[in-house]
């Protein structure tokens, strides 16, 4: 899969600005600087990793294209480990895509998205688990997810795995000297399971058990704000939103699609839906609202129910809270307009809900208790402080397969070695668990594969 040929992109987003970026990486990029490039100092020694002030001028030399700094970074310590040339120019799309141009007729082609990132991987630079935490860090959407992306780009999350491949080789070495020796064992002296798979079983288990908070980090956790008709759904929206996001009125069934908003709590990415009030529908539109509530609800990862704490509690308010019965391990309780007189007691919520579900007095109007809804919206998603430091926490569904199918092999491999089978068998299942870590860091990897994660990267990185 080694590239040979010079590529190049522009490597900052697309539209106006002050700086604009272009890249290019291969064995012409030396070549291609001296050809474009007119240094305003005499002294230009091209030393590698220096910026070099003076202008970009068209291959004929007749035309001056722009003033721009350069860096040439030589082999192999570069990030595609390949010799490249940085162009710092103005950000105007006409003089990047005119500098780009000259590149392209000098011989350089115009790089796949992800391909910079795809050479610095093959030459070594970076594991497959860098390459990915690097479009991690670039679309991050939350402080939370951009320290779990930086710290796999640091290499964090593929030193976990190399340490756990570690154990196993020696754990496979054992097995297989069990096979080498096989003759000298008596048939009832079976080989224990070395130690070194159970351990790899335990920090397996680990990573997995990361892998539903990583992913609400990364992508958000969805909170679907419900009750019933003019509770204060959109009121409570536009307060956590701190806009006007939603039309507010006295009117029941006001809000009859889905409305959305994204705000950042403590570091979280929170995407917040404001639904259809729950009742008896009064016509076929108000039915699809409140069929698409179900929907929602289903996929939610908070629920905040909220009940009007000024009226009596309805029969539309006890079938929502019989309904959340079922979903006690997300729901939030959240009694509304604490600014009038309560009409009802905490007590009479005893009886329909668990003790442990958060019942919390606001008022949506107002603000009041806002602060402590927020703080308990986090707390559904405070992250194993250790692993998230560290960067051990796996946020990828490739990388959670390859564990589950090395998890899979591993419990194989010790049943079989307690139940008293020759140790050939479990030596298979411990190379298995070996190919599937493999996977996750790219020492073992299909082509299309391959193809498929760096197809989603952005072109020049």
């Amino acid at each position: 899969m080694t590239e040979t040929d010079t590529i190049a992109a522009i490597a900052t987003p697309p539209g106006t600005a002050g700086l604009g970026v272009i890249r290019v990486s291969g064995p012409a990029a030396p070549e291609l600087g001296r050809l474009l490039f007119r240094p305003s100092s005499h002294n230009c020694g091209w030393q590698s990793h220096h910026a070099y002030h003076g202008d970009i001028v068209t291959a004929d030399g007749t035309t001056l294209l722009d003033e721009v700094l350069m860096t040439l970074m030589r082999r192999p310590h570069s990030f595609t480990g390949e010799d490249v040339l940085e162009i710092s120019c103005h950000g105007n799309p006409l003089i990047l895509r005119t500098i780009l141009e000259q590149l392209t007729n000098l011989g350089c082609r115009l790089a796949r998205p992800g391909e910079f990132s795809l050479r610095a991987f093959l030459n070594g630079r970076i594991d497959l688990t860098q390459a990915e935490a690097l479009a991690a860090v670039i679309s991050a959407q939350s402080a939370k997810a951009h320290q779990i992306g930086l710290a796999q780009l640091k290499g964090s999350l593929g030193v976990k795995i190399s340490e756990l491949r570690e154990g196993l080789v020696d754990a496979l070495a054992l097995l297989e000297a069990a096979i080498d020796f096989s003759e000298d064992i008596s048939e009832h002296e079976t080989p224990l399971a070395p130690r070194q798979i159970q351990e790899a079983v335990t920090g397996i288990e680990f990573l997995l058990s990361t892998y539903r908070q990583a992913r609400l980090i990364t992508c958000g956790i969805n909170v679907v704000i419900t009750g019933k008709p003019n509770v204060g759904k959109s009121s409570l929206l536009n307060n956590l939103a701190g806009r006007k996001k939603a039309i507010v009125t006295d009117i029941p069934g006001t809000t009859r699609d889905l409305i959305t908003d994204t705000i950042t709590l403590e570091g979280l990415c929170v995407h917040l839906t404001d639904t259809a009030g729950i009742r008896e529908p009064q016509d076929a539109i108000e039915k699809e609202g409140i069929d698409l509530v179900w929907e929602c609800l289903e996929k939610a990862d908070v629920i905040v129910l909220l009940l009007d704490g000024s009226k009596p509690l309805t029969n539309e308010d006890d079938h929502l809270l019989r309904q959340m019965k079922k979903r006690t391990d997300k729901v939030i309780i959240a009694v509304n307009k604490s600014d009038l007189p309560r009409a009802w007691g905490p007590d009479q919520l005893a009886d329909r809900l668990p003790a442990h579900v958060n019942c919390l007095d606001i008022s949506a109007k107002f603000g009041s208790g806002l602060d402590a809804l927020k703080r308990a919206l986090c707390a559904h998603f405070t992250p194993n402080s250790g692993a998230s430091d560290n960067g051990y926490m796996i946020t990828q569904l490739r990388h959670k397969q390859s564990l589950e199918q090395a998890l899979a092999n591993l419990t194989a491999a010790g049943d079989l070695l307690a139940s008293g089978h020759s140790p050939e068998i479990p030596a298979f299942e411990v190379r298995e668990a070996l190919d599937a870590l493999d996977e996750i860091t790219g020492r073992k990897i299909q082509d299309d594969i391959l193809d498929k994660i760096f197809s989603t990267f952005c072109i020049g990185k």
